[in-house]
């Protein structure tokens, strides 16, 4: 569930810097949003997230048949 939940934060403060680029139009905000370590933070957040969903859903599979 830490995941999971670690997983969206992530995400959506990293969707949050793209909308704040595009409402301020800066260009520092626009070189930090399509910055390297902005699309490896997306991907750990993808993963967070993947991983939280199969831990929850492996807890229910064990939980729910016993």
């Amino acid at each position: 569930m830490y995941f999971l939940l670690a997983g969206i934060a992530l995400l959506s403060t990293i969707l949050s810097l793209f909308w704040l680029k595009d409402r301020i139009e800066s260009p520092v905000l626009a070189r930090i949003a399509f910055s390297e370590p902005v699309a490896r933070l997306a991907v750990v957040a993808a993963v967070f997230i993947v991983l939280g969903f199969l831990l929850m859903l492996s807890e229910f599979l064990t939980h729910g048949s016993a």
